[in-house]
């Protein structure tokens, strides 16, 4: 597929005109081989399929339950699922959203009205930033690799640090030393600080309470979970933003502002799914997550042109990076010309694209037969990247 029709804009996407990332992604959705968005696209497990198969008796239940007990039961079981338990559930300072963008979104306004200077950690998804330039917010990067209160305090005054962890696409993991330290820094010196943990289901490292660790040094924080990377429900899913005790940020009046609730059969839906993660489901994603990672090094082996890069990651990403010189950009138009999609990861660098220029990003959250399609035609582009049509034109 080489671009996209929007009807409602007679607009028509195509790679070289991409605007963002999701835009490349959008152009894979009805691909034959698609590796380039992180959303979950395997086959659902035993476990899930049993739950999918209850869905009229979900939907008969979540009609007649008052909406509170959904949510809150909701809530619970998908934050303790991850090692979250003293999270503020049922307190009044949890806010659900159709998808995690919605509140990033809503989290981006309240710092514009709030905490307009904010340190974004560097690189990460380029919406993040994207939304946070569409209300105005002044960015300065944060380097992932020199995260701490000194890097902050050289980035200047600030209103607000902004981090993602496990970070897409590096799957960079914030320690809880590290988390305890940023979180002092910023209570003592009265910044903000917002987490997007969307990715928090692939790595156990990054399960440590968190909301114990940040309640504890009484820092005003928002916290952004998502369960739209982890199961594959076809789009389905649940954001929600948490909010600290003492906040500036109105989040309650912005969230209003766009919606009045998500769907009760969704709340049911996520309870069962988290459930199910719990009792087995979050270990067989991680072995499904493992396995593709170990079927792709494997394939890249003794292929001149790419190697992997970020060899702690556990998260549905790869980052491959291409010999000096080659472009990932037309690296990622070659493939996708062989029926291929991944992302090329210059964007995920939002303050200097041309740090990554030359990395692709390979979704991991698909069956392995999937990725044996792809792995052939990766071999033989990267086999032959010192041609033409994939150097760089720099």
């Amino acid at each position: 597929m080489d671009a996209v029709w929007f009807p409602r804009t007679d607009r028509v996407i195509d790679a070289a005109h991409a605007h963002n990332l999701t835009e490349l992604e959008i152009l894979a959705l009805d691909a034959d081989v698609n590796l380039a968005d992180g959303h979950p696209r395997q086959d659902l497990t035993p476990g899930q399929r049993a739950i999918v198969d209850r869905m009229p008796q979900l939907f008969d239940v979540a009609r007649h339950t008052p909406f509170e007990d959904l949510e809150t039961r909701a809530h619970r079981a998908f934050l303790g699922a991850l090692g979250q338990r003293l999270a503020p559930v049922g307190r009044g300072r949890m806010y659900s959203a159709y998808a995690s963008s919605v509140g990033m979104d809503v989290v981006a306004r309240c710092l514009a009205e709030a905490a307009p200077r904010v340190g974004l950690i560097h690189p990460t998804f380029d919406n993040i930033p994207d939304l946070l330039k569409a209300w105005s917010v002044q960015l300065v990067p944060l380097e992932e690799d020199e995260l701490g209160a000194r890097a902050i305090e050289r980035a200047g005054a600030l209103d607000a640090v902004f981090l993602t962890t496990p970070n897409n696409p590096t799957g960079h993991v914030v320690d809880a030393d590290t988390l305890g330290e940023i979180a002092e820094y910023c209570a003592a010196r009265d910044v903000v600080l917002v987490l997007d943990t969307s990715f928090r289901g692939f790595d156990t490292r990054s399960q440590y309470d968190s909301y114990e660790l940040l309640d504890g040094t009484g820092v005003e924080y928002a916290v952004i979970e998502d369960t739209g990377k982890l199961w594959p429900t076809l789009e389905l899913k649940l954001g929600i933003v948490v909010e600290s005790r003492r906040n500036r940020l109105d989040i309650e009046r912005a969230m209003s502002d766009i919606l009045l609730s998500v769907s009760p059969f969704v709340l049911l839906m996520v309870e069962a799914l988290a459930e199910d993660a719990a009792a087995g489901g979050f270990a067989r994603l991680h072995e499904l997550v493992a396995a593709n990672r170990a079927l792709l090094r494997g394939a890249l082996e003794e292929v001149p042109h790419g190697q992997v890069i970020d060899n702690g990651t556990r998260i549905s990403v790869e980052r491959v990076k291409l010999a000096d010189g080659l472009s990932a950009r037309a690296m990622s138009d070659e493939l996708r010309a062989r029926g291929v999609h991944v992302l090329p990861c210059g964007s995920f660098h939002w303050a200097r694209q041309d740090a990554c220029d030359n990395c692709l990003r390979i979704a991991l959250g698909r069956e392995p037969e999937t990725l044996r399609r792809a792995l052939p035609e990766l071999r033989r582009a990267l086999a032959t990247a010192a041609g033409p049509a994939v150097q760089s034109t720099a």
